[in-house]
C-alpha cells in the first residue's frame, strides 16, 4: 500500500513553534520531514515519546529525548532535507508500523552536497489525545547486504 500525502499537514510554525501531531500515522513522516528541514528541533523532537528508541546506522540503540536531540541537531547542522513516502504501514488498535522511504542530501566534512537514502522502519503508539508519535525508529531498518 503506498500512501500519498495529499492530506497531510503543512509545516507552519506558529511564533516559530508548532507542537501540531499528526492524527494519522501516515502523516507522521512528513511532518518529521518538514520540521526538520525548516531546522526547527523542538517541533521535531515533539513528535516523539520522552523514552523513544532511535537506532543508529552503528545498531545501537539510543533512548529518550536528550540523546535522540543529540542526533537530530546533528543531521540539522549538516543541512539535512529529507523528502520521505511510506510505502507500507501496519496498524493493531493503538500501534503503527511504518515503512517509510527517505531520499535526503546532506553536507559531507568538506561542505559538499552529498545523496543519501533511509529504508526506515517507524513504530508510533496513538497518544490519549488521538495524535500518534513515534516510540522506535529505525532510519536503516531495511537496508540490504548487496
Amino acid at each position: 500500500m503506498i500512501v500519498e500525502f495529499l492530506d497531510a499537514p503543512m509545516y507552519e510554525p506558529k511564533g516559530g513553534k508548532s507542537t501540531m501531531s499528526p492524527h494519522k500515522p501516515e502523516t507522521w513522516p512528513r511532518l518529521f520531514e518538514q520540521r526538520l528541514n525548516a531546522g526547527d528541533l523542538d517541533a521535531v523532537m515533539a513528535l516523539y515519546e520522552p523514552e523513544a528508541r532511535f537506532v543508529a546506522r552503528s545498531g545501537e540503540t539510543i533512548v529518550g529525548h536528550d540523546e535522540i536531540r543529540k542526533v537530530l541537531a546533528s543531521m540539522i547542522a549538516v543541512e539535512t532535507r529529507l523528502y520521505s513516502r511510506v510505502v507500507n504501514e501496519v496498524i493493531v488498535g493503538d500501534i503503527a508500523l511504518l515503512y517509510t522511504d527517505f531520499e535526503a542530501t546532506t553536507l559531507d566534512g568538506s561542505r559538499k552536497t552529498i545523496e543519501v537514502r533511509y529504508l526506515a522502519v517507524e513504530v508510533l503508539r496513538r497518544q490519549p489525545d488521538g495524535t500518534w508519535k513515534l516510540i522506535v525508529g529505525d532510519p536503516n531498518g531495511r537496508e540490504r547486504d548487496d
